[in-house]
């Protein structure tokens, strides 16, 4: 399937010079220069600022990972070695949002193995440790542990004090919008599954994941904008695993949400990432989707070999940042907006040290989530102080590994988002 190629919107500038038959007099030095109107066009009155990353897939590696970080002091019972990296991109944004794809539930009724999660509530301290704000619980895992693990999942939310969005204590709940009032913009947020491993969802006056229906999710857009939400994030469980492009029927309804009020689309379940559109909608607004986020953490392609197997097979340890902010602008006469501002990507990648654990050259299991630029810069400055030669070759390869990974990114999400770590 060929990859999504979003609208390329130009804005032509026309300049107009204006020439005047005589000189301006000379600038008194006492007078104070001429202060602004309030209500200057593109006045910017207040930034908001976003960073959203994919699947929290919490595989029995990645918790072993922790574990055997939690021996070394580090800290939320290790499971802060997981993502500690990405803590200064995450923490300094106002809103951070992830796709919590498993159940916290501390009696986890069903047990856990392939394709069936759960995990300790220490990992929502860790996850708030590291910048993240809200989480979508709704999700093809959301069941895992059936509906007592669904509902003390909620409940383990709740105690944590971390917003949640996808579900809730009703059905009504769960498809309506959580409204946030930051830097006096208000913020809508809606989570939504259109995949599920069960769903066990049962009266509609019971704990429920808000199941997506494309004009159930337009009216719940529809609801928060009368409920004053100035701008609208709408995150959404779909998709086909490990495709880096989205089905028509996909791109349909994203523009379908984004003409009826939506302002970012955030979808995640393909496990790989997909591209990044700007759409104009039908009211003229700037929109932006991100088909998938491709994971955020998991134990996925740990057999990868860089140089060795087919770049795809890497692909679900591809991972992304992708940041946005919400910006209102004064354009005069008492009129100002919420609009899209600030749209960019920074690709991840999953370190894992399963084929060195295979090999017998490390015993302890090791994951953890890196930004490429970061590592690549780091890997630069190692360069230049090595002196033996094996430990160039290596450091060479490592380096060569995380170019490729973040050009293989790039090319999915689209180059002209990428930014770079500073």
């Amino acid at each position: 399937m060929p990859y999504l190629i979003g609208r390329i919107l130009c804005l032509n500038l026309i300049l107009v010079v204006a020439a005047c038959s005589k000189p301006l007099p000379p600038l008194n030095p006492d007078q104070q220069p001429p202060q602004p109107s309030a209500e200057d066009w593109g006045k910017n009155e207040s930034l908001v600022t976003f960073a959203a990353v994919g699947d929290l897939l919490m595989h029995q590696a990645v918790k072993d990972a922790a574990a055997q970080a939690a021996t070394q002091g580090i800290g939320n019972q290790g499971y802060d070695v997981l993502w500690n990296d990405l803590q200064d991109e995450l923490s300094q944004v106002d809103i951070a949002f992830a796709n919590l794809e498993t159940p916290i539930s501390p009696t986890n009724p069903k047990g856990t193995g392939a394709f069936l999660f759960n995990a300790d509530p220490i990992v929502l301290k860790s996850l708030q440790s590291l910048g993240i704000d809200l989480v979508s619980f709704a999700n093809n895992h959301a069941y895992d542990q059936g509906r007592i693990g669904f509902i003390e999942t909620i409940d383990e939310l709740r105690k944590a004090q971390l917003d949640f969005i996808g579900a809730g204590d009703n059905c009504a709940d769960a498809k309506a919008a959580l409204i946030k009032n930051i830097k006096g913009i208000k913020i809508g947020f809606i989570g939504s599954s259109a995949v599920f491993n069960e769903q066990l969802n049962a009266k509609n006056d019971e704990a429920c994941v808000n199941v997506f229906e494309r004009e159930s999710a337009i009216e719940s857009v529809k609801k928060a904008r009368e409920a004053g939400a100035e701008f609208i994030v709408f995150s959404i469980h779909w998709g086909i695993e490990y495709k880096t492009a989205p089905s028509q029927a996909q791109i349909d309804d994203a523009h379908a949400l984004m003409d009826a009020g939506v302002d970012v689309l955030l979808g995640h379940h393909p496990h790989v990432l997909q591209p990044v559109e700007v759409y104009e909608t039908s009211d003229k607004r700037i929109a932006t989707a991100i088909y998938s986020l491709g994971n955020f953490v998991s134990n996925q392609s740990r057999f990868y070999r860089h140089g060795i197997s087919p770049d795809h097979v890497g692909e679900p340890r591809d991972g992304v940042i992708f940041r946005f902010s919400a910006i209102r602008k004064n354009y005069g006469v008492g009129k100002s907006r919420v609009e899209l501002a600030q749209v960019s990507a920074q690709p991840t990648w999953t370190e894992n040290n399963w084929l060195a654990r295979q090999r017998g050259t490390e015993k302890e299991t090791f994951i953890r989530v890196v930004t490429n630029d970061q590592r690549i810069q780091e890997l630069q400055a190692e360069l230049e102080k090595a002196t033996e030669e094996e430990q160039i070759i290596q450091i060479k390869k490592s380096l060569e590994l995380y170019q490729q990974r973040h050009k293989s990114a790039s090319l999915v999400l689209g180059e002209e988002w990428i930014y770079q770590v500073k």
